[in-house]
């Protein structure tokens, strides 16, 4: 069995590495953690190897997979992960509706009483609530200070 492997290994061809690289970038794209991402370029690399000089040489291709593997695992991601997260950071608030709406100013669409209303964002009527526990009318100019949930919280914009 082994000595069937190795026949494999010793007469494949170069782009047989490229498809090695293509199946683990696939895997990379699914997983998203990076740790596909440094053996698919391994093999990138030794399938140009592979063409010349390395043609023939199935120990030292196994031997420079495994090496840059290695190092591309222990050396890259310090600067590859903040790179590729960096989106991440950028957009912390991407599935927060509620939250990408404190400080801004909304009318008030339903009057108040006790302290709750609805305020009109776009096209959708939301539910809020008075900071203060106060009542605003009709039209009046609120300043969106916290979100819970699909309740705001709103205050007047003379106050601010």
């Amino acid at each position: 069995m082994m000595d069937v492997l190795v026949e494999f290994i010793r007469t494949m061809p170069f782009w047989y590495w490229w498809v090695l690289a293509i199946g683990l970038l696939v895997i990379e794209l699914g997983t998203g953690s990076t740790y596909f991402l440094w053996p698919a370029t391994a093999a990138v690399i030794t399938g140009f190897f592979d063409i010349w000089p390395l043609d023939e040489a199935w120990r030292l291709q196994l031997t420079v997979f495994a090496t840059i593997t290695v190092i591309l695992a222990i050396v890259a991601p310090p600067y590859v992960k903040p790179w590729l997260h960096k989106s991440q950071a950028d957009h912390h608030l991407l599935n927060e509706r509620g939250e990408q709406k404190i400080g801004r100013r909304v009318r008030v669409e339903i009057a108040f009483n006790q302290g709750t209303g609805k305020v009109r964002i776009g096209d959708t009527l939301w539910l809020a609530e008075s900071e203060s526990g106060e009542d605003f009318t009709e039209g009046m100019e609120l300043e969106i200070t916290r979100a819970e949930g699909t309740k705001l919280f709103v205050k007047s914009t003379e106050e601010a």
